[in-house]
């Protein structure tokens, strides 16, 4: 089963905590540089986004999707260098402002909810993950024009949480209707069609694994 992952990973090998002394290889040394590098820009860009927001919102009242861009700067800054609170923290502030703008069946509410889905999913809180990503759905079933590449996307996450849950017959529940968009809209050969149907026959394997226990 797909994991929803983020580079936040990097974060444990090439923390302040590493053992000083400890001899890095060549890969290790390029891995770390290209680390810093990227961590450095998504600072400045956090930066940039904190000045905007003290700069032309602070104290005014004044909601827009400017501020929405910059909560989301700050949210998916620090779901990058592995804060997940605070990516979730800022996540819902662009959240609440989105639902002042925007109607209730706006497909950006949807993608906003299934990102705050994603965030409470690395932070381990899958229930409220699951409740967000359920929006989500909510919010795609509402639009025709939605991808349905997307709802499937979607259903997977949701899959994916409820296995972490150790509840394979939800998890089953949302793969097969995954699995079930994806042969309508990919081609056979396409890698998240394959990853669908290897989804279905791990949960299948668990299920039966399970029963067995049980007799």
């Amino acid at each position: 089963m797909r994991k929803i992952i983020s580079s936040a990973a990097l974060t444990l090998l090439f923390s302040t905590n590493m053992v000083q002394a400890e001899t890095l290889t060549p890969t290790q040394e390029q891995a770390k540089k290209v680390y810093e590098a990227k961590a450095a820009k998504i600072k400045a860009a956090m930066e940039k986004a904190s000045r905007n927001l003290d700069k032309n919102y602070k104290g005014r009242g004044c909601f827009d999707m400017g501020m929405v861009e910059d909560y989301n700067t700050l949210s998916n800054g620090n779901f990058e260098l592995g804060d997940f609170d605070a990516a979730i923290e800022w996540g819902l502030r662009a959240l609440k402002v989105q639902m002042k703008l925007l109607k209730s069946d706006d497909p950006a509410l949807a993608d906003a909810y299934a990102d705050l889905g994603n965030k409470y999913y690395m932070h381990k809180e899958h229930p409220t993950a699951v409740l967000y990503l359920q929006k989500a759905l909510e919010i795609y079933g509402k639009n025709p024009k939605t991808d349905p590449l997307k709802i499937a996307d979607t259903y997977e996450m949701i899959a994916s949480v409820f296995m972490n849950l150790n509840d394979y017959q939800q998890s089953l529940k949302y793969a097969n209707k995954c699995l079930d968009l994806r042969q309508k809209h990919l081609k056979k050969e396409d890698e998240a069609l394959k990853r669908a149907v290897m989804n279905i026959d791990f949960l299948k394997r668990e299920i039966k694994t399970q029963g067995c226990k049980n007799d």
